[in-house]
């Protein structure tokens, strides 16, 4: 199971049955909680650098195992896999950055980010378990003028 969390907007974590699942849940409301002029266009900041390096470590495990590889053992496990769900039911149009970036830089970074509202997406690796590792999905929306 995978746990998700909010930041800011949910009470205690709630479960889903994958990642993309949590992601899809969390940035549902995190845009949700945009300005309607911006949902559709703000961009979107995921900081996924250890579902990456999961995902990397994964795919070179199932590369030295005997069975034959398939095209979706490498595409299943893409980060952008995760969010593909929620942009394409949502009809986002904003940009969207998939980051493998350490706190402190990314909080350099979009102090820096000069374009309005955002949302930040977080996904980390809590228990590398196959076939579904767990995770823990926040959002939070930044830019928006008190």
């Amino acid at each position: 199971m995978i746990g998700v969390e909010e930041e800011e907007r949910s009470g205690p974590g709630e479960r889903h049955a994958t990642p993309a699942a949590a992601v899809t849940a969390v940035l549902t409301r995190a845009f949700g909680a945009l300005p309607e002029s911006a949902r559709a266009t703000a961009p979107l900041y995921v900081l996924c650098g250890g579902y990456s390096r999961f995902a990397a470590h994964r795919f070179t495990a199932r590369c030295h195992d005997s069975r034959r590889l398939r095209p979706s053992d490498s595409i299943a496990l893409e980060a952008a896999e995760l969010i593909r769900p929620y942009t394409t039911a949502a009809g986002h149009r904003g940009d969207c950055y998939l980051l493998d970036v350490e706190d402190t830089a990314w909080a350099a970074l979009s102090g820096a980010l000069d374009h309005g509202p955002f949302v930040e997406c977080r996904i980390t690796v809590t228990a590398e378990t196959l076939p579904v590792p767990g995770c823990l999905v926040s959002a939070a929306v930044r830019g928006v003028p008190a």
